[in-house]
């Protein structure tokens, strides 16, 4: 049975049992986006007395947690019937709905490190949000970007930070997503011309207070490899 998450109560059950990457994520959108707001809507799945899933629609961007109990025919007809544009999930789900990959690769996680002090920024005006949109190379338009990450930033479900050279950004990392000491990184890039000089590196060193989990493909598994991180899942990405 499929249950939209309605109250608080509800929401910290699922954050409960959320324990992987993808339930962090869950859990991060539910902080930041109240059950009473439409802009971010969520369920869980119940089989028998078991939690065994949940979905968290935003923006039309799924994301989905489940265990090996789910009730995936019962997933693949809901996830249809409210319609995506992506769905990011475990590997073994895209499987388990009869859908098709547009991409995959490795969940990586890395367990607290000393967190070192590198000279970071944090966004604070419109024109650093404009710049770290480009340098990110952003699909899509700045508004709905910019709405989304400064609103969970505001609630503490994000973190971007940054390095300035010459009133120039020119590197940055961000934390995407946050629950409590677990967080996932993402929105790492360094401008072209000031690469190979471990500032990204850097940068991801500053988070590391946290159990942080990430997502990339392939080509920068050793890179991640390299900062202490481990393999712990495959994930992919199904497009409508």
């Amino acid at each position: 049975m499929l249950k939209m998450i309605e109250n608080a109560e509800e929401a910290e059950l699922l954050k409960e049992f959320s324990t992987d990457s993808f339930g962090l994520t869950v859990a991060s959108l539910l902080t930041a986006y109240p059950t009473e707001l439409d802009i971010c809507r969520s369920w869980m799945q119940i089989v028998g007395d078991e939690m065994t899933a949940g979905i968290c629609s935003h923006g039309g961007e799924i994301v989905l947690w489940s265990t090996l109990r789910a009730d995936y025919e019962e997933l693949a007809e809901f996830i249809k019937a409210i319609g995506y544009t992506t769905i990011l999930c475990r590997a073994r789900d895209v499987v388990s709905l009869e859908l098709f990959a547009c991409a995959c690769g490795q969940v990586w996680r890395r367990e607290p490190v000393e967190a070192n002090g590198c000279g970071y920024e944090r966004p604070e005006k419109l024109a650093d949000y404009k710049e770290l949109f480009e340098l990110l190379e952003i699909k899509g338009g700045f508004d709905v970007w910019f709405a989304d990450i400064s609103h969970r930033i505001n609630k503490g479900t994000a973190d971007m930070r940054f390095i300035r050279k010459d009133g120039k950004i020119i590197s940055t990392a961000s934390l995407l997503h946050i629950d409590g000491d677990r967080a996932l990184l993402g929105a790492v890039a360094t401008h072209k011309d000031y690469r190979k000089q471990g500032l990204a590196k850097s940068l991801i060193n500053s988070f590391g207070e946290k159990t942080v989990y990430l997502r990339c493909l392939p080509y920068l598994n050793g890179f991640y490899q390299n900062l202490g991180f481990k393999s712990v899942d495959v994930w992919a990405e199904v497009k409508n």
